[in-house]
């Protein structure tokens, strides 16, 4: 396989109290293209952070993200920004769906963030609502959908300018199981039909055993995470 994203020594402090709480140590992952990986942890061990370096959203106090050879340059606004838009897809637990905009509309903002949206764009859009049951509704606005309904919406838009790479964060966790596990069923569907790479955070540990590889992140490092002990962390 050919390895996509690589995350080295990543360090990660907050100020709080008068002092700093270091939430990563050390931290290294390597991400392969098309695989899947799943990342679990206590509440408030640092996994939303991970995500959120590996996505550009944020800088590590030390270490770097690699991405095909190339780092990335944490310095410079452009940079994040073509990062964000062109190599990753993002997955959130709350939807982050624009309130004013249509399903149609919320699935286009990705491709209209470089471009004007052109006739495939919204071939493509359309095809996305029709392959999550939302061929009809892609004129309803998110308060007209239901919550289960408004994250199909979500997960789609993070697949719209094929990324390299969809980082989703506790992506179900709003929506009961049932309804949590058909999403997840299209995740694992758009993941494998783009091939594209995905990185979960998650505590729902079924979701966690659908992923190739399972990592737990403690004391600010991952380790990996085999089947006979999956139920224990």
């Amino acid at each position: 396989m050919t390895t996509l994203l690589t995350a080295r020594n990543l360090a990660k402090s907050f100020p709080r109290h008068g002092g700093l709480v270091e939430v990563l140590r050390g931290c290294d992952l390597q991400v392969e293209k098309g695989e899947a990986v799943a990342v679990t942890g206590a509440s408030g061990s640092g996994k939303s952070t991970l995500l959120n370096i590996l996505g550009g959203l944020d800088a590590p106090s030390e270490g770097e993200v690699v991405c095909q050879g190339e780092p990335l340059d944490f310095a410079s606004h452009a940079s994040l920004t073509r990062w964000r838009t062109v190599v990753v897809g993002f997955v959130f637990q709350f939807h982050f769906l624009l309130p004013d905009f249509t399903a149609l509309e919320n699935l286009l903002i990705p491709v209209r963030a470089q471009r004007e949206a052109t006739d495939r764009d919204r071939e493509r859009a359309l095809e996305f609502l029709d392959r999550m049951g939302l061929g009809d509704r892609r004129h309803h606005l998110p308060g007209e959908l239901s919550g289960g309904e408004q994250q199909r919406v979500a997960v789609a838009r993070a697949f719209m300018n094929s990324p390299q790479v969809v980082l989703a964060d506790e992506p179900f966790g709003n929506l009961d199981q049932r309804i949590g596990g058909q999403l997840g069923d299209l995740l694992f569907e758009l993941k494998e039909t783009d091939g594209t790479s995905l990185v979960i955070v998650t505590h729902d540990q079924g979701l966690a055993a659908r992923a190739d590889r399972h990592l737990h992140l403690e004391q600010g490092q991952l380790r990996p995470v085999d089947a006979t002990e999956a139920d224990q962390v």
